[in-house]
């Protein structure tokens, strides 16, 4: 399938809204690049790029799909953060100061462990790693136990 000059244009407008959202286009869910999916379509999968989203593990495929479909995926990203920003519920500098803290934490666990050390680590820190400074009178362990008992509900 030949491309035409609106489909190089638009390539290019989608990696560059990529990213600014801090993610990287890669190959397709085969291995191999620009997978044709039918209809003249490839495939294209996106990865949080290396010094982005920290929360994300590096080879995390984190959407794919064709050029459109990624195109409306990353518009709805931007709205959202859009959206958070007018709501005050965050904004660039807190979410940048976020990463950050994750980046440190990563850095951390490379140093102790001496192995390279990347997306989210709340899970992954042994129970020696762990430090809770809640201290508002509820018992979270009571709380947690209760919910994470199964009930039977009857309809």
């Amino acid at each position: 399938m030949a491309s035409t000059w609106d489909d190089v244009q638009r390539m290019k407008r989608v990696e560059a809204r990529a990213d600014e959202l801090g993610f990287k286009f890669t190959s397709g869910s085969s291995g191999r690049s620009w997978v044709d999916i039918g209809g003249g379509a490839t495939e294209i999968c996106l990865r949080p790029k290396d010094d982005c989203l920290p929360h994300y593990s590096r080879d995390a495929r984190l959407f794919s799909g064709t050029v459109e479909q990624i195109d409306d995926w990353l518009r709805g990203i931007a709205w959202a953060r859009d959206y958070d920003e007018m709501l005050k519920l965050t904004n660039s500098g807190k979410r940048q100061a976020k990463e950050q803290v994750e980046r440190n934490k990563h850095l951390l666990k490379t140093i102790k462990t001496g192995k390279l050390v990347s997306g989210h680590l709340s899970g992954q820190f042994d129970a020696d790693d762990m430090e809770i400074t809640i201290d508002d009178g509820v018992d979270y362990a009571a709380y947690a136990d209760m919910i994470m008992t199964p009930i039977d509900i009857k309809i």
